[in-house]
């Protein structure tokens, strides 16, 4: 296991493109790659009539889903984080890839090491639990996987905070949508000559939506942190699922609808998002989150789709 990078041993270049938007060069030694971030701000709102969404702190999330060209990128600096998964390619969303592998993609995001960050593991295919507030004092900013809240927040708050939104991008029905070629719902209502109905869109193909993010209805499922039962108490449990996949109904990209998955689970339909926090909009530990299992671990096992 490498040993911890010192916290100035992290290279961050931020680069403004609009408002509450930036591209972000995240380095480790020679190594780096690009990805894009929106934040996501009307920090303490409320919960949706759901129960999901409060989020008492700021932070921001990727403006797309990780790409197939940036997980190969990751898992050229270290193989640790998993499979090669290269089922989609160049900006097509990453995806035969498990939780336990997300997990380790955003663990080198934030150390350079896919075996150390917010995402605990005592080995390659051993996960023993999930600590943001350690890493937060040790890194000062973190990627991890949104938590549902988190993600439910960036995907249904309305920008000005004054509601949430049935859809990423409205509360209209898929009948009040165009879809000539910038939604991606599944085959009953897309227009065939504008989509291959085998594939996700290049990522950032679709409408751009609620708070600058695209795609996070309908292209692919995405991880969260979270247990399906909200209490991450055991490192194997099922994790949820947001968003829906481009092969779906359009009723699963409602916010009312979740999904989960074992996290060993691996299907050409699932992939991920990251998110950022940092050390100045740190939370309590309980709101943002902690699983220490200690020797207990879980053994990652996968299967493929």
């Amino acid at each position: 296991m490498k040993p911890l990078p010192e916290l100035a041993a992290v290279f961050l270049t931020f680069v403004a493109i609009a408002p509450q938007s930036q591209a972000v060069t995240i380095a480790h030694g020679g190594d780096s790659v690009d990805m894009d971030f929106v934040d996501v701000g009307n920090v303490g709102n409320a919960a949706d009539t759901s129960g999901y969404g409060a989020v008492d702190y700021a932070y921001s999330i990727g403006k797309f889903e990780v790409t197939a060209d940036q997980w190969v990128a990751v898992h050229s600096f270290d193989a640790n984080v998993g499979n090669l998964n290269d089922f989609w390619s160049g900006s097509e969303p990453t995806a035969v890839v498990s939780w336990y592998e997300a997990a380790k993609f955003a663990n080198w995001l934030t150390s350079g090491d896919a075996l150390q960050g917010a995402y605990q593991f005592s080995d390659a295919t051993t996960f023993t639990g999930v600590n943001r507030a350690t890493a937060l004092t040790t890194y000062g900013t973190i990627y991890v996987l949104p938590s549902e809240d988190e993600w439910y927040k960036a995907a249904y708050l309305k920008s000005d905070g004054s509601g949430y939104t049935a859809y990423t991008t409205g509360n209209a029905t898929p009948d009040g949508i165009d879809f000539s070629g910038d939604n991606n719902y599944d085959s009953v209502y897309r227009d065939e000559s504008n989509f291959d109905n085998g594939s996700p869109l290049t990522v950032g193909g679709g409408t751009i939506e609620n708070n600058g993010t695209y795609d996070m209805g309908g292209n692919v499922w995405e991880w969260s942190e979270s247990a399906w039962d909200s209490t991450l108490n055991d490192p194997g449990e099922s994790r949820v699922a947001r968003g829906s996949d481009w092969s779906s109904g359009f009723q699963t990209m409602q916010s009312v609808y979740r999904s989960s998955f074992n996290p060993g689970f691996e299907v050409s339909t699932i992939g991920f998002r990251v998110a950022s926090v940092s050390l100045s909009v740190v939370p309590e530990p309980s709101s943002i989150g902690m699983l220490v299992i200690g020797a207990m671990g879980c053994v990652m096992r996968r299967k493929r789709g």
